[in-house]
């Protein structure tokens, strides 16, 4: 990773939850990604990012044979195109409607290819969970149905999802029922796993020493107007005039974050145009120029960029550094944690790959 923060704990982390999330159940996942409660995003105009993908309903893939016909088997257990569909809607449920529906169309074939391989992952952690008698109680699969429906709104939302998905109580039971033995099989596969220790964590810190360089960031607020870039030049001087008033009142003493409230089309408005902490590369060249020129509490005069006219106050400034080991030991020592439990856990399958009979069905 280049500059930054530390980020490898965070990421690995992420790694282990999708491998979990791959090899368990494809209801279970769906109805998770349905119902979290997910924080509103911050979506600041200004930022060098990509546009946002179209948001909203995934459309639902389409049936690629006959929904009873053989796919795959692991070990003479058959799994059916049906189970491939079934599948193929928790992947589009936990991209969350992040990929347009073109790109997704263009994904299909690989995302069943990958559907296919986690069912029959799953077929293999089901069938070890069987030969070491692990059986979730009727308690354990009540506590983990608390915990699905607890994410949404109401009871009532839960039960409309389920339907919407149609999706019995009893399948639902059953398939709680697979993922509490997915779980127990990954936890009894990754718990050799040695611990890391203080030597670990300070050999991977003095071997990743660029990991750890913070660059100079600054806080700020701003107000945008902004101007569409098929504006007449008419439009562009009413702008231009409205934000140059704008600056005068700030520089006659006026509070430029009531300004920043009642002015801007940033929707950082809310938070009276704090934009917060930010290093250079995050926002577009003409911005970021006049950012990093400012000291904390100076206004800068009226900047334009592609999305219309700015005034930018700096708030706070941190110098370039990098991070002491005291700060990072306890990130550190979870990416380490993380990396050996995900590599000790794909061997776990691999020899449950070698010792099992897979075969697949001719395209």
């Amino acid at each position: 990773m280049k500059g930054g923060h530390f980020f490898f704990a965070r990421e690995m982390g992420m790694k282990k939850r999708f491998l979990l999330c791959v090899v368990s159940v494809a209801v279970v996942c769906t109805l998770c990604a349905c119902g979290k409660k997910q924080d509103a995003e911050k979506q600041d105009v200004e930022k060098q990012e990509a546009p946002q993908a179209q948001t909203g309903p995934q459309p639902a893939p389409q049936p690629a044979q006959d929904p009873g016909a053989m796919v795959a088997s692991v070990d003479g257990s058959v799994i059916t195109a049906g189970e491939v569909d079934q599948e193929m809607k928790g992947l589009l449920a936990r991209f969350g409607g992040r990929v347009p529906p073109e790109q997704l169309k263009e994904l299909e074939p690989k995302m069943r290819d990958q559907a296919t391989e986690n069912l029959v992952t799953k077929r293999l952690i089901i069938a070890e969970a069987g030969r070491r008698t692990i059986k979730p109680t009727q308690e354990e699969i009540a506590a983990e149905l608390k915990t699905i429906s607890d994410q949404f709104p109401s009871p009532e939302e839960f039960q409309k999802q389920l339907k919407e998905m149609g999706v019995s109580s009893e399948k639902l039971n059953r398939d709680i029922d697979d993922h509490l033995k997915v779980k127990a099989v990954y936890e009894q596969a990754i718990a050799s796993v040695p611990p890391v220790t203080d030597e670990d964590i300070n050999k991977f810190y003095s071997e990743n020493a660029e990991t750890f360089k913070v660059p100079e960031q600054v806080r700020a607020s701003h107000i945008l107007l902004k101007v569409e870039k098929d504006a007449s030049d008419e439009t562009r001087a009413m702008k231009k005039k409205e934000i140059d008033d704008l600056r005068a009142q700030i520089a006659g003493g006026a509070d430029f974050g009531k300004l920043a409230a009642q002015h801007s089309d940033c929707p950082s408005k809310e938070r009276e145009g704090d934009l917060g902490l930010f290093a250079r590369g995050r926002m577009v060249k003409e911005f970021e120029d006049a950012a990093f020129k400012l000291a904390p509490g100076e206004i800068s005069e009226v900047v334009q960029t592609p999305f219309g006219y700015h005034i930018i106050k700096v708030t706070e400034r941190k110098d370039a550094r990098t991070l002491s080991l005291d700060e990072v030991r306890e990130e550190i020592r979870e990416h380490l944690k993380s990396r050996r439990q995900e590599e000790a856990f794909e061997a776990f399958l691999q020899k449950l790959r070698e010792g099992a009979q897979i075969e697949y069905a001719r395209k």
